[in-house]
């Protein structure tokens, strides 16, 4: 509801000094500031001898416009409705006729010129724009965080697209460069001369955070020999997790304790489904404030797409080689992950890791060491 000398309306008798809007889709937020309205009149007169107006709301991305002539419930509200304005000093209630505005969303179709290069927006397009302008806030979070991925998408190189083209190298169709950046690994400093210089833990695990694991590392530190077994027989922690504890057993320093223990509860994030997600407390084993900052940083609402999968897992692998000097059992690391060997390998590759076989124990070792790994496939050629 607005005045109408508010948008400099010349006044006029036969206009309500008020008019009172209803969107069509729902209501309007009253954090809504940018919504701006404006008003325009006719000199032709409607069925209550009033002159035509038409008022247009606009957030500069959609607008929404109505009459007070064209429907019906804007003919039989206008000649009866009236808004009274209560004054808390003088504790008087003033009476003033009212317009009734019934808001629909103006949708702009452009014809296509390929000339000048206008493209018509997709019924998708249109979608979008009236949930950013009037949808909730859940909708309007989920429609941008796809926009926000999708613009990335045509220059950003995934993982999940790196493991399709991969498959077509062996099939020898096409030949792809995994050493291009990727926006799924943690900061890389390229020009690092040890392994410890290329990755920084704190890019992983924040300094509020690997202070806050001091209540949380106690159990890896004083654990005995049968918790430890029990530990495996029930398979509570991963089996990376329990082998590098049954390796490093009561030596273990209170940085890589709490290393673990944060690895432990990205991995719980790793091997949920689709269904734990959509569950109230999607990880109920994984203490606050450790659960909100991991469902901040690798799930999209309630979910965790391919490229956020192949994001935890790149974090998750920088941490596994920070805390076991740089090498892991990549048998072991796929054992605990829960996910293929093969795109393991390929997200190793992104991370500049090198990978070698390990014949007697049919197994590979993924390291990272300097120079960083370069993919570069040979070209194969059809006979």
């Amino acid at each position: 509801m607005f005045k109408s000398k508010e948008i400099k309306e010349e006044n006029d008798p036969l206009m309500p000094p008020l008019c009172i809007v209803r969107f069509s889709n729902g209501n309007v937020k009253r954090k809504e500031k940018s919504l701006r309205y404006q008003s325009f009149r006719s000199l032709e007169l409607n069925s209550q001898a009033r002159p035509k107006r038409i008022i247009v709301a606009s957030n500069q991305v959609l607008e929404y416009a109505g009459s007070n002539y064209e429907s019906e419930m804007s003919t039989i509200t206008s000649s009866v409705l009236k808004v009274g304005i209560y004054n808390k000093l003088t504790h008087n209630i003033k009476l003033y006729d009212a317009d009734f505005h019934q808001l629909k969303p103006v949708l702009k179709f452009h014809s296509v010129d390929t000339k000048a290069g206008i493209i018509e927006k997709s019924w998708k397009e249109k979608t979008e724009d009236l949930a950013l302008a009037f949808g909730s806030k859940n909708l309007k979070k989920m429609v941008s965080s796809r926009l926000k991925f999708e613009a990335t998408e045509n220059t950003q190189t995934t993982i999940s697209s790196e493991f399709v083209e991969a498959e077509k190298i062996r099939a020898g169709n096409e030949v792809v460069d995994l050493s291009q950046e990727s926006e799924v690994i943690p900061p890389q400093n390229k020009f690092a001369k040890r392994a410890d210089e290329v990755y920084n833990i704190s890019d992983i695990i924040s300094e509020e955070e690997f202070n806050a694991l001091d209540a949380n590392v106690g159990i890896f530190v004083d654990i005995s020999r049968e918790d430890l077994e029990t530990w495996k027989k029930e398979k509570k922690y991963c089996a990376f997790i329990t082998h590098f504890l049954d390796i490093n057993f009561h030596n273990l320093s209170l940085q890589k304790a709490k290393t673990i223990c944060y690895l432990h509860y990205m991995m719980c994030f790793i091997n949920k489904n689709y269904r734990d997600f959509k569950r109230k407390d999607p990880a109920p084993e994984v203490p606050e404030p450790f659960k909100k900052k991991l469902i901040e940083k690798f799930t999209i609402n309630r979910s965790m797409p391919s490229r956020m999968k192949d994001k935890i897992l790149a974090y998750a692998t920088v941490l596994a080689l920070i805390v076991n000097n740089y090498l892991i059992d990549g048998g072991i690391w796929s054992l605990s992950t829960q996910i293929p060997f093969k795109r393991l390998i390929l997200i190793a590759y992104t991370l500049g890791c090198h990978v070698s076989e390990r014949k007697s124990q049919d197994t590979k070792l993924i390291e990272l060491k300097i120079p960083l790994y370069k993919y570069e496939p040979m070209k194969r050629f059809k006979k």
